[in-house]
């Protein structure tokens, strides 16, 4: 295997990594003043969220069945001749 197309390439991307990313140090001053947010545990953020009853599967399955298939009949239906 030759070496030299690899060169070009890996110059590329190591002039890439040498460039400052866009928007990074243009911060207003509020938001260099602005606090750092709250980190919370997992299981805070958890009991936060709302609880929902889990949903039925196969009720769910079966409704998405026949809305596909209402939506085949539908496409069968349509003039293609032009």
């Amino acid at each position: 295997m030759r070496a030299q197309p690899l060169i070009p390439a890996l110059l590329v991307l190591l002039l890439a990594g040498c460039a400052e990313p866009p928007g990074v140090g243009n911060l207003s001053p509020e938001a260099q003043q602005a606090a750092y947010p709250v980190l919370l545990p997992f299981d805070t953020l958890q009991a936060m969220l709302p609880q929902t009853a889990p949903a039925d599967p196969a009720a769910e399955l079966a409704a998405r069945a026949a809305a596909l298939r209402a939506r085949a009949a539908a496409l069968r239906r349509l003039d293609t001749s032009g």
